[in-house]
């Protein structure tokens, strides 16, 4: 800290508040990292696009530590959105697979969506595969 020639202190080092420091390139990744694992919870219902958003922000994260002692607090809860999007999105795909392979009105859909795209339908799909489900 120092002093100007109101008698004011100002603080002359940008390390005095580094979770805060625009200019620490530290912080940007930590932020962006954040912003990504937020965005990755509600993007699990869209196509998984949490699950990878979710990597890819705790991955962030850790890339934002560098050389310091520990985690910047953006950081830290990057981490903490990145794994709650991954879970929530493997658990939307767990819940779709159970009920596509439970409920015969998805199936049927799920059939007829086979058809119209490869020409072959889901349950033929299977039976090549070796695979063998009871309705």
């Amino acid at each position: 800290m120092g002093e100007n020639e109101n008698g004011d202190y100002y603080y002359n080092n940008y390390n005095y508040n580094r979770a805060h420091n625009e200019l620490d390139q530290h912080v940007k990744l930590a932020g962006t990292a954040l912003v990504l694992g937020l965005i990755s919870i509600p993007l699990c219902f869209v196509l998984n696009f949490g699950v990878v958003l979710g990597g890819v922000a705790i991955i962030m994260a850790i890339l934002s530590k560098g050389t310091m002692e520990r985690l910047l607090p953006q950081a830290k809860k990057a981490i903490l959105y990145g794994t709650l999007g991954i879970v929530i999105g493997y658990g939307v795909f767990a819940y779709d697979v159970y009920k596509v392979f439970t409920d015969p009105q998805l199936r049927a859909q799920l059939n007829t969506m086979s058809e119209q795209m490869n020409g072959v339908s889901f349950d033929e799909m299977l039976e090549e595969l070796g695979v063998t489900i009871d309705n």
